[in-house]
């Protein structure tokens, strides 16, 4: 006997999937753009994947391997608070979401010999955090205070993709909720 998946399960599914090639087709023809970031979130069960892209302008205020002592600070600094999402995002209390995993892609930062640009090419930073929530059903919203710790960034495009459906909204200083 075939087993059939739940229609809302199998809808979820489609959405998520068509909100995945979309996103991806987006990104690729997507402009570096200064003072713009981007915020996906996807929900599955009880696991949430948050994924941040930024101009390193935004958050640094350059986009080249870090050459004085005071941009190779700034850059330690920088990747050391991205490892602490919390200061900088935060998800429904009541949810109880437990960070599990960071991955953070910054070549230029990152680079352990001698990393440079070209005046043409530009860099950016790629965080993506994944979470295990204690009780979902009580996910929803998410609130950035980024823009307290990186005032270059005037505006993040925020994506979610969930089991309620479908969220986006333009985050500014003036309003930094999504909520789905």
């Amino acid at each position: 006997m075939k087993k059939l998946i739940p229609i809302a399960l199998f809808t979820f599914l489609q959405s998520l999937t068509a909100w995945a090639s979309a996103h991806e087709a987006h990104e690729a023809h997507e402009a570096h753009v200064h003072g713009i970031a981007t915020l996906s979130l996807a929900q599955d069960g009880n696991k949430l994947t948050l994924e941040f892209d930024s101009p390193l302008d935004n958050l640094l205020g350059f986009e080249h391997a870090p050459r004085t002592d005071k941009q190779k600070q700034g850059a330690r600094d920088l990747l050391d608070l991205m490892h602490k999402p919390a200061t900088l995002i935060k998800l429904t209390a009541e949810a109880d979401c437990q960070l599990n995993t960071v991955k953070l892609l910054a070549p230029i930062l990152q680079a352990t010999g001698k990393a440079s640009t070209s005046k043409d090419e530009h860099a950016n930073l790629h965080a993506e955090y994944e979470y295990t929530c204690a009780r979902v059903a009580a996910l929803k919203s998410l609130q950035l205070s980024l823009f307290d710790a990186f005032p270059a960034i005037r505006q993040v495009e925020a994506q979610m993709a969930g089991p309620r459906g479908q969220a986006a909204a333009t985050l500014t200083t003036k309003q930094r909720l999504l909520t789905w």
